[in-house]
């Protein structure tokens, strides 16, 4: 009896944390700078409150479950879909038009209600209007301290930001050429806890960002997690991802102290006075190429356990291009690849095709899946890909019998189109 009696309690204790769990969460809405925003809090009971800042675009699934472990562990959430709540169109761009006065509000809002230490969270392109709000805060805490409204000791209650594999484009480059940051990188100078996934796109243009975040006087805490593409991408379902989403959570609090303890400076940086980007480089068709001409050598397994070594492009059209599995464009574009390839049969014509950073498991479920009449070669750590510049996926270089790169696309088209194969037979002839 007393076993069946333990047995009731237990179970009525999970019951309990379940629905406190499932009930933590509510939607409320917040007046911020004169504009109505919805909040989704997960409320807790500990010193912490994360602002989490989405990104616009993908899934939300994964944080909101995240937002839910945060709880169980006394951390609060405020999840904010900014773009939404402005009516903004999904995208890059959205993230890149917000000045940041919205979460400058939300930062000074959040601890006037809750009393509690503010940390801000964001992945991808979020991290842009992240940055520049916590900078806004940094400058309203300052003119508020100068002028007596309130004593530097209830200023400092920002401890920092959490970014996940963060994008600081001002604009993605044409194909081959270095990316441009934007300002607020240099002009960032609170504490920052930075996780790279180690498959995403940009895994090896981490330096350059940390360097710069560290140049307007930031305090930077780097975690490359191996074999992520992306902890809250959904499609990214890995066992090596799935883990990492489970013992995140366990890991939080600790997160937190240390930046609680590297403390936020109460002043801004200056923004530098650098030129505004204005056009995008994705491309829609097959442009004449811009960067470094000389292309440079490969040397990958194929798939299939196959060595192949170029060093000399001359001769021939070669098309090499870089892809993904878990990229919808490079999907997209396989069918009028395979169809180019049998097109240009019986010419001196040569594919290759170069999988960015992926397993030979995963890459092999895929093949079974949608048909690749092209080799595959495997540049597993991504760094080959890196050092031909590839920012986004897919990109695909064009190389003229000459031996140097005449053509670029860093997206999805299609090239069994008329004009596709003309520029590419003009380049025989």
């Amino acid at each position: 009896m007393r076993k069946q009696g333990q047995a009731r309690i237990y179970f009525l204790l999970v019951i309990l944390a379940w629905y406190s769990s499932v009930h933590a969460q509510e939607e409320m809405q917040v007046n911020i700078l004169n504009q109505e925003l919805s909040i989704t809090r997960y409320r807790a009971s500990g010193e912490y409150l994360i602002l989490w800042i989405a990104p616009s675009v993908g899934s939300h699934e994964r944080e909101f479950k995240m937002s839910d472990e945060f709880v169980s562990r006394g951390i609060e959430v405020w999840h904010i879909d900014l773009a939404e709540n402005l009516f903004l169109p999904k995208g890059t761009s959205a993230m890149r038009s917000l000045t940041g006065k919205y979460i400058a509000g939300l930062i000074a809002y959040a601890h006037k209600k809750t009393g509690k230490k503010i940390a801000l969270l964001a992945r991808s392109y979020g991290a842009i209007p992240l940055l520049r709000g916590a900078r806004l805060w940094q400058a309203n805490q300052k003119e508020k301290i100068d002028k007596n409204r309130i004593k530097r000791s209830q200023a400092g209650y920002l401890t920092g930001a959490i970014l996940f594999s963060p994008e600081l484009y001002s604009t993605i480059p044409a194909l081959g050429r270095q990316p441009v940051y934007e300002p607020i990188i240099y002009a960032t100078n609170i504490p920052i806890m930075l996780y790279q996934g180690a498959l995403r796109g940009n895994r090896w243009r981490l330096n350059s960002v940390v360097k710069n975040l560290q140049e307007g006087g930031a305090q930077v805490y780097v975690k490359v997690q191996q074999g992520v593409t992306g902890l809250f991408y959904k499609k990214d379902s890995s066992p090596v991802t799935l883990k990492a989403l489970k013992i995140f959570p366990d890991r939080i609090k600790a997160i937190l102290s240390l930046l609680d303890r590297t403390k936020t400076p109460l002043f801004a940086q200056a923004l530098p006075a650098l030129e505004k980007v204005k056009n995008n480089g994705l491309d829609s068709v097959l442009r004449p190429y811009r960067g470094n001409e000389k292309p440079l050598p490969i040397n990958l397994m194929t798939i299939k356990g196959k060595r192949l070594i170029r060093k000399n492009y001359r001769g021939k059209v070669t098309i090499v291009n870089y892809w993904a599995t878990w990229c919808p464009p490079c999907v997209k574009e396989i069918p009028s690849l395979n169809h180019l390839r049998k097109i240009m049969k019986g010419k001196k014509f040569e594919l290759i095709s170069i999988n960015y950073a992926q397993n030979k498991q995963q890459i092999k479920q895929f093949l079974d899946k949608v048909n690749v009449d092209f080799p595959v070669l495997l540049d597993e750590g991504g760094r080959v890909s890196s050092k031909w510049n590839v920012l986004v996926f897919p990109s695909t270089f064009v190389i003229g019998p000459d031996g140097k790169i005449k053509y670029g696309v860093n997206a999805a088209i299609h090239w069994d189109s008329p004009e596709v194969i003309k520029k590419i037979n003009d380049l025989l002839q």
